[in-house]
């Protein structure tokens, strides 16, 4: 059996109907496998990499394919050179990720973003959708702003190192235990000053709409996103646009708010890929 991860190649249909190998992209740490109802690619928080999505496949069940979107400069990627410039990383994903968002006629697509990764997602359906190739059947954006409001990081990435712990630490992107390593705490500040340099890079622009509906999602008591933040998303979208409130702070799928998001998701993702006899979280619908 191969381990999740190890490139051995994946296949799209050509025009023919034949199956052309295609080698797994770096950006993916799982290999798509062909049948699922809908796939849906997971892009991280800023600081975060691919393995926090660990543990939402078994949550949202075999009909949904939980692909983690794995950026440069972490994890199994740590000595690649990081972003910091939106439009680079987007027209690079597009180019990396084509290969299977292009077979969304006969294998669906979903994209979730958390927070840095929500602002990722949306440009990403925004540039396919005008270049005129297949956008996902629905965008989901958890713990993030609408893009064109004002974002509360401008001035982050340029604070002191102190300022910086102690802003992560109260919104639970960071644990004080990493205080006691040195070492490790320079090298994630380094990594999320990043981060938040590619989100400041973004400058909003008068857009057409995506086509697909939105579903937002974000913490009751999360200080970065205000409801009125949240609703702004309905703006960018000619399709619908429902917002999800979850208790928790920033990270509340892995807070108080677990339960819940998972329950919200499943059902979100049930509209795109209908099941007959069991719900996506796995228990027997009625």
């Amino acid at each position: 059996m191969t381990p999740p991860g190890v490139d051995t190649g994946s296949t799209v249909s050509s025009g023919s109907g034949d199956t052309v190998p295609v080698e797994l992209s770096p950006y993916l740490t799982v290999r798509p496998e062909e049948g699922a109802r809908l796939r849906l690619f997971c892009l991280h928080h800023a600081g975060g990499a691919a393995s926090w999505f660990r543990g939402w496949q078994a949550q949202l069940g075999s009909d949904v394919e939980v692909l983690p979107v794995q950026l440069p400069g972490r994890e199994r990627r740590v000595h690649e050179p990081r972003f910091r410039e939106m439009d680079l990383l987007v027209r690079e994903l597009d180019r990396a990720l084509d290969p299977y968002l292009s077979q969304a006629g006969t294998q669906p697509y979903a994209l979730y973003g958390h927070s840095m990764g929500a602002l990722i997602a949306y440009r990403l359906a925004r540039h396919r959708a005008a270049e005129g190739r297949s956008t996902p059947v629905t965008l989901l954006a958890g713990a993030h702003p609408a893009p064109h409001r004002p974002q509360r990081l401008r001035e982050v990435p340029d604070v002191s190192e102190g300022e910086l712990v102690e802003w992560l630490v109260g919104i639970g992107g960071l644990s004080r235990q990493l205080l006691c390593h040195p070492e490790w705490l320079r090298w994630a500040l380094s990594l999320i000053r990043d981060d938040l340099a590619l989100c400041v890079s973004h400058r909003p622009e008068d857009v057409d709409p995506l086509p697909c509906p939105l579903h937002v999602f974000t913490g009751r008591d999360d200080p970065l996103v205000t409801p009125e933040d949240a609703g702004a998303w309905a703006e960018l979208t000619s399709a619908s646009c429902d917002v999800h409130q979850i208790p928790g702070g920033h990270f509340f799928p892995r807070d108080a708010g677990m339960d819940e998001f998972f329950d919200r998701l499943s059902g979100v993702l049930n509209l795109w890929a209908p099941l007959h006899h069991r719900s996506l979280s796995g228990r027997t619908s009625p």
